[in-house]
């Protein structure tokens, strides 16, 4: 008896890298991905200078090299002149994104649209009321595939927001990040 139970174990110990390796590449037709970034946000806007960046998304495969993300993003620059005065930008967007393979390099570019929600704060105050406006972004990048379901990444994203008020909310996003595929 104690011998098949050593061969069971032997065949399915065997058996798990080929199910592992079966596993079609990512990504592939239909795959999903998850991720976050942390960075820096470049306003475009005169008198304004850098501030944090944080966004997250979520991300599926059209084919194995067109996706479609939708994503969250929080800005948050400050003003030259009174470091305490700050423009809170929040991204809600959606993006086509290509990307080429390379093996474990995977550049990549897209496009999209997003609502863009504008706070001025003083001192940690909201002043003056919010507002929405429309804006679009073209990205470009380069994943790293440290495994088959999990990359470190790059990107470069340029918002180009409709003015409020006298702040022009455009400008430049530079992020590094983590995605993992499912």
């Amino acid at each position: 008896m104690r011998p098949q139970l050593l061969s069971i174990a032997v065949v399915l110990s065997l058996s798990i890298p080929a199910a592992a390796s079966a596993q079609p590449r990512m990504p592939h037709k239909d795959a999903n991905a998850v991720g976050g970034e942390v960075g820096v946000f470049i306003p475009r806007a005169d008198g304004w200078s850098t501030g944090p960046e944080l966004d997250g998304f979520v991300e599926h495969y059209l084919t194995a090299r067109d996706s479609l993300r939708v994503g969250v993003g929080w800005q948050n620059p400050k003003l030259e002149s009174n470091s305490d005065d700050r423009m809170r930008q929040i991204r809600l967007g959606a993006e086509i994104v290509h990307n080429w393979e390379g093996g474990a390099v995977h550049p990549f570019v897209g496009a999209g649209l997003g609502a863009f929600f504008l706070q001025e704060r003083l001192n940690g105050t909201n002043i003056h009321p919010s507002t929405t406006q429309l804006g679009g972004t073209l990205l470009g990048g380069v994943e790293y595939f440290t495994s088959k379901t999990f990359a470190v990444k790059g990107e470069a994203r340029y918002n180009i927001v409709s003015k409020s008020g006298g702040f022009d909310p455009s400008g430049l996003s530079l992020t590094i990040g983590v995605k993992s595929y499912f």
